[in-house]
């Protein structure tokens, strides 16, 4: 089943057209990826309450790093709360209502036994 979720990626100052290529920014859509059919999202948390801006659950996305077709070298993503200043370093984030049920869709994935889930980016 395909499951579409409203996020944020980046601050406001790194949303601009062709700023995935850049650290910092948006996650780039896979089709601006070298080599990269879809990202995967893996269904296994990895806990950073202690981290400020994420403060609870962190999923990581797979390839941890990548090279766009520009030339950008991007790694580090994940998907989690929204637990600072609106946007990120180029994660995805939820508002915290969205993440809860983000959460439970992927928890449940996981007890079914599916260790990753593709993910889909694009922009609006």
């Amino acid at each position: 089943m395909l499951q579409v979720w409203v996020a944020t990626s980046a601050t406001a100052k790194k949303q601009f057209p062709e700023s995935f290529h850049q650290k910092g920014s948006m996650i780039p859509p896979e089709y601006r990826v070298l080599e990269l059919k879809f990202w995967s999202v893996n269904t296994k948390p990895i806990s950073m309450k202690e981290k400020k801006g994420v403060e609870g659950n962190f999923y990581q996305i797979l390839p941890s790093e990548v090279k766009t077709d520009n030339g950008g070298v991007r790694d580090d993503f994940g998907i989690h709360k929204d637990a600072n200043v609106p946007g990120s370093m180029g994660c995805i984030v939820l508002t915290p209502e969205r993440f809860q049920g983000f959460e439970k869709e992927v928890t449940q994935l996981a007890k079914e036994g599916k260790d990753s889930i593709p993910l889909f980016v694009t922009y609006s």
